[in-house]
């Protein structure tokens, strides 16, 4: 049986930050105006909704999309994890320590915080006052396991107006270490909690020298 762990793209399913446009679906043709058939343009930011970070978003000799092989995007030893915040709060390395045995076992790490309540009841405290992971939150994950990616339900793994003011930490340390590693933010996991997981699939779009891609990311169950 298999979950989705994203959500649709949409105009008034994504929540976008502020400096970046909603997604759009242009139509371009329409069987109902007189065209042969039905054909849309999409336009939407790389970050836009549930997506993927790789290195090279904060590494400039960092991997981009395309670079990656398709066994990146697929882990066999995912981990759920609940470790509920508020604004601005973060997630540090004494949060994650009682999960120790469990992420000694893991490939990817899913960290659900809850602070996903607030992605459709009230979109500017999930924007603006979003929790984070913490520089020695990520240190700790990246620096005695052997994980291969992370994802969250929060908008950034860490407050993406903090990290304008402040540089992006985080991102840093699981992005920028010459290896193969991936960010997924913005993730739905409202239907997984206290389920058995078995495996996790995190699909891209290939672009050519992206940084980011929309995902569509489920779970076998």
């Amino acid at each position: 049986m298999f979950a989705l762990i994203s959500y649709p793209i949409g105009e008034k399913e994504t929540v976008p930050y502020k400096i970046e446009p909603k997604p759009k679906l242009i139509p371009k043709a329409r069987i109902s105006k007189g065209d042969i058939n039905n054909t849309s343009m999409l336009e939407m930011s790389v970050h836009g909704g549930t997506h993927i970070d790789v290195p090279f978003h904060t590494d400039p000799n960092g991997l981009t999309i395309d670079k990656m092989d398709i066994q990146d995007f697929i882990f066999e030893s995912p981990l759920l994890i609940e470790c509920r915040k508020s604004d601005f709060e973060t997630i540090t390395r004494e949060d994650l320590i009682p999960f120790c045995k469990d992420l000694e076992k893991a490939d990817f790490l899913m960290i659900y915080s809850g602070f996903s309540e607030y992605r459709f009841t009230d979109s500017d405290r999930f924007i603006n006052n979003s929790c984070g992971i913490s520089k020695d939150g990520a240190e700790y994950l990246v620096n005695n396991f052997n994980l291969r990616g992370v994802m969250v339900d929060f908008l950034g793994v860490e407050n993406i107006n903090e990290g304008l003011e402040k540089g992006f930490k985080a991102h840093e340390v699981f992005l920028a270490r010459g290896k193969k590693f991936i960010v997924v933010e913005d993730g739905n996991f409202k239907h997984i909690l206290n389920k058995e997981i078995k495996r996790v699939f995190i699909i891209p779009l290939m672009l050519v020298g992206a940084e980011a891609s929309p995902v569509t990311a489920f779970v076998e169950i």
